[in-house]
């Protein structure tokens, strides 16, 4: 078995395996990634969890 002349991409086998004779663009598309501050640290919090009230004692009725 010969190697291939050409590095095989993920979407050529896509391809084979879906059966199109359209062969897909491989080209590098630009991406275009914006960062949002959606998970940023707020600055007044201490990091530590609020306080909790006590469990009640006893056996849970339903």
């Amino acid at each position: 078995m010969t190697p291939p002349t050409k590095p095989i991409s993920l979407s050529d086998i896509h391809d084979v395996y879906r059966g199109s004779e359209k062969k897909r663009d491989t080209a590098k598309a630009e991406h275009s990634y914006r960062k949002t501050n959606r998970f940023s640290r707020d600055e007044g919090h201490s990091g530590a969890a609020p306080n909790r009230p006590p469990s009640p004692s006893g056996r849970k009725v339903r």
